[in-house]
């Protein structure tokens, strides 16, 4: 890959790789480093980056999300995949804001539901585009979006009745 096409990706895919990392880990400086590894990829010769196959945003967060995994799997705080399963929300904490109410909604889905839900709402991909980073097809790619929009319907019901009542 040549500098100036490296640079091009770069650019127009920095902030939505980190942004990517940083909601599925909470933290900055994991997201940083995932990012700075997803790019540090593109460059190696034996990358697998094909731009005939899918755009290179796709295949930056594709890349982004198994750098997640990987690490959360030599951390030992590999989380269960089950698309079923909700973490635990006994309720919204009440001195935050909606957003940050959402946030934590969000990172309250299990890890396929969650990165779904960022890949399509946050980061405006299509279904397609979704399916290519998580390696899925676009109906696996739609039940998982399905159950996160209810699992969100239910996690944020009580912002819908405080809401009502001002």
């Amino acid at each position: 890959m040549k500098n100036a096409e490296f640079e091009s990706i770069f650019e127009a895919n920095k902030d939505a790789v980190f942004a990517f990392a940083w909601r599925m880990t909470g933290t900055a400086e994991v997201a940083e480093d995932i990012a700075q590894d997803c790019f540090l990829s593109l460059l190696k010769a034996d990358c697998t980056f094909d731009g005939r196959r899918g755009s290179a945003r796709a295949w930056l967060l594709g890349a982004a999300r198994n750098q997640i995994y990987k690490r959360w799997r030599s951390e030992g705080r590999w989380v269960s995949l089950d698309d079923d399963f909700i973490g635990a929300t006994d309720s919204l904490p009440g001195d935050w804001d909606i957003a940050e109410k959402v946030a934590f909604a969000v990172r309250s889905l299990p890890p396929l539901q969650r990165e779904i839900v960022l890949l399509i709402e946050f980061e405006g991909m299509t279904l397609q585009e979704a399916a290519d980073a998580v390696e899925a097809d676009v109906g696996t790619v739609k039940a998982r979006l399905h159950r996160a929009r209810e699992n969100l319907r239910g996690l944020l019901e009580p912002l819908r009745s405080t809401n009502h009542d001002r």
